[in-house]
């Protein structure tokens, strides 16, 4: 093989039609070896490379095999086969996701998101649909910023091959993101751009979801009727494909908007209806989010015990599962116990210690939701000066991302 021709400052390789960076020789101390530790499987999986390439062995620890493996790679897209072949191990196939990760297995997910990135800044295009498999890894992970680059180079590659369904997909997956991070307006134009692309293509799947979205949005501002209309439309083609882990979905959101009308009773058996599949499918995170919306019903009926009960084993489940947006939320609902049972130094401890996390994790939401109910705290204990400084910049975030303001909150000036 001819060896590469490399520019005299050693920072670009010519290919033979253009210049690409170069990637760096074992000389310039980049490590020769990258462990891939596999949990669901047991031996090694040894990719060699070229010696120019940036490593020169990549160690797959695979244990659903015995022995080792050796492949003699020259090519990028061996390597990727290999990405493929581990995110398929820790249960990544397709669009399909595992509803969980154990430690071991982020540690491996996070090896295989840098090994991404790296053939990503290298100028190598992965698959489209690799790519969102790896936002899907990079979300469950908590890597938000990682899945967005995913699921946006996804995008722009199905875009630039005319793959309607895969970008009505990675649409789907960007209005996630953008939800998470509070931008409601970005989210809903993108959720509403893969519906209408889903409906073109005839894609019952990504038309569901979407639509689910679309109603979380909407509840979200107030709007419950329109939020109902979008949950009962996606409820219903969740139903007519089978996703039983969609449908428990909806039924969640269903859940709220009769929570957010008054309607407990019908709030709770939604809930639980959506709490029986989580458990039946093994979903523990969703799971863990039935139980808070459980325990907010039985804290509005006043069974603080019951509701105690429930933020606990939700806030034990999201703690298992590194799940730090989860873990905020169920430290927020045993605040408001403490808060009605008038223990307001306890209140305040779970209160700030959910909006250290929602800012950790960059969720405006649950930061000025923390920072209302931190204010009703310190104007209870006679601070109302904090209160009213709280109360400030929680309306502030929340009319930054467009979320409805109480109308107490605008008569007393806010």
């Amino acid at each position: 093989m001819t060896d590469p021709v490399i520019s005299p400052d050693g920072k670009w390789m010519w290919t033979g039609s253009e210049w690409i960076p170069a990637p760096p020789s074992s000389a310039s101390g980049a490590d020769s070896t990258i462990n891939l530790q596999d949990s669901m499987m047991s031996g090694n999986v040894n990719v060699e490379q070229n010696s120019n390439d940036a490593t020169s062995a990549i160690n797959l620890k695979d244990s659903a095999m015995s022995g080792d493996i050796n492949i003699t790679q020259n090519s990028a897209s061996d390597f990727i086969a290999g990405i493929d072949h581990l995110l398929k191990g820790l249960g990544f196939d397709g669009q399909s996701s595992p509803a969980e990760l154990t430690p071991s297995q982020e540690e491996e997910v996070e090896q295989v998101l840098e090994m991404s990135e790296k053939l990503a800044s290298s100028g190598i295009e992965i698959d489209p649909w690799t790519e969102i498999t790896l936002g899907n890894a990079a979300e469950l992970a908590g890597r938000i910023h990682s899945a967005q680059q995913h699921y946006l180079r996804a995008l722009d590659t199905f875009r630039k091959n005319g793959d309607r369904q895969g970008e009505a997909a990675s649409l789907n997956c960007c209005g996630v993101i953008a939800g998470t991070r509070g931008n409601l307006a970005e989210a809903e134009r993108l959720h509403r751009e893969s519906v209408v692309l889903a409906r073109a293509i005839g894609s019952r799947e990504i038309q569901g979801v979407a639509l689910s979205n679309l109603g979380n949005i909407a509840s979200k501002r107030g709007d419950l009727v329109e939020a109902e209309r979008l949950h009962r439309e996606s409820l219903a083609i969740k139903r007519e494909i089978g996703d039983r882990v969609g449908e428990a979905s909806s039924l969640l959101g269903l859940g709220i908007i009769a929570e957010d009308r008054g309607d407990l009773v019908d709030a709770v058996r939604l809930y639980r209806d959506s709490l029986a599949i989580f458990r039946e499918t093994g979903d523990r995170r969703k799971e863990a989010n039935s139980l808070i919306s459980i325990a907010f019903s039985e804290e509005i009926r006043g069974d603080f015990a019951e509701s105690e009960r429930l933020y606990r084993e939700s806030l034990a489940i999201n703690r298992e599962l590194g799940d730090r947006g989860g873990e905020g939320r169920s430290l927020h609902g045993l605040g408001n116990i403490a808060f009605r049972r008038s223990d307001l130094a306890e209140a305040e401890r779970l209160y700030r210690e959910s909006l250290a996390i929602s800012r950790e994790i960059g969720d405006p939401y649950g930061e000025g939701k923390a920072l209302f109910c931190i204010g009703n705290t310190m104007n209870s204990k006679g601070k109302h000066d904090e209160g009213r400084r709280m109360y400030t910049e929680g309306v502030r975030i929340h009319r930054e991302i467009g979320i409805p303001i109480d109308q107490w909150y605008i008569d007393n000036g806010y």
